[in-house]
């Protein structure tokens, strides 16, 4: 009985506490206190976040500027940070609150504006790219496919010049295969061979890179009429997670102006959904119109 009574007349006096608090916030504009993870221990940088101990931060109230605090880690941020592992990429000192910019995470939102926190597979490269076709409604962590389409290519003639020794030229024209005192032949003029070109044909299209996830999306910023804001227009560009082995035909594609992004539906699992596409070129439709044609006459 008493400790009912204690425990009641306990939560009274909590929910008197937290309701002055939230009086007095209310009535001087102060922002209620945010409450964020500061560290108990040193922790070292290229600490894998599997290995960080559950008791390793203590949970503090901290109170400010509301863009400053969530710069902090919090107990949500941490748990997304758990699920999806990462490493310390900065020292954290003891007694620190514990800023998002030390940990490493695809569960970091901060990754957003600080895009190598996202970069946990060094097999990974941000890329920028401000010559490629996107639907415009993308958004910061969209999943793309980027596709490559060559219209036609500048058409460039190579041609391989076989050379040879001058020494083994000249016994050629005038050594061994002519009698002595014998007037010499002139000397053979080399013939170029032509290098061998695939033929292809245009137009043609591949796809180069799959699930790349959206890392930033630019739009071009205007003011408005009445001056008081920032209006988004078009989509300028956007920051692409890629492959590295990818950059160079991403990074070509782009340049050339012939790039395209299609956007991906939420469903798709980028893990697995990745692959050699077969491309197409202009004699595949040729050949799917004539099969479809020919199917629809049959069944007719």
């Amino acid at each position: 009985m008493v400790n009912r009574r204690l425990f009641i007349i306990g939560a009274a006096v909590a929910l008197i506490f937290g309701g002055a608090i939230f009086v007095l916030s209310f009535m001087t504009g102060a922002e209620p206190p945010v409450e964020v993870l500061a560290a108990r221990q040193d922790i070292s940088q290229g600490t894998q976040i599997q290995n960080i101990p559950d008791d390793a931060f203590a949970r503090i109230p901290l109170s400010g500027d509301q863009l400053l605090l969530g710069s902090y880690l919090t107990e949500t941020v941490w748990q997304q940070i758990q699920a999806a592992g990462g490493i310390v990429v900065r020292d954290i000192y003891q007694y620190e609150a514990v800023p998002l910019s030390a940990l490493a995470s695809n569960g970091n939102p901060k990754a957003v504006d600080i895009p190598r926190l996202g970069l946990t597979d060094p097999n990974l490269v941000v890329v920028s790219l401000t010559n490629v076709s996107v639907p415009n409604g993308i958004k910061t962590g969209d999943y793309i496919d980027l596709i490559v389409a060559v219209e036609s290519p500048q058409q460039q003639v190579f041609s391989l010049v076989q050379t040879q020794n001058l020494e083994t030229l000249e016994e050629a024209a005038t050594g061994d295969l002519v009698e002595e005192g014998a007037a010499p032949s002139p000397a053979a003029t080399p013939t170029p061979v032509p290098t061998p070109v695939l033929e292809l044909e245009y137009p043609l299209a591949k796809v180069i890179v799959m699930s790349a996830k959206v890392a930033d999306v630019q739009r071009e910023q205007t003011v408005s009429a009445s001056g008081d804001r920032l209006v988004l227009g078009e989509v300028t560009g956007i920051d692409v997670v890629i492959p590295r082995a990818a950059q160079e035909f991403v990074l070509m594609a782009d340049t050339a102006g012939s790039l395209g992004a299609s956007l991906l539906s939420p469903l798709v699992d980028a893990a697995t959904d990745s692959g050699p596409t077969l491309g197409a070129h202009f004699e595949d439709l040729l050949d799917l119109f004539a099969a479809d044609r020919n199917a629809l006459t049959e069944e007719h």
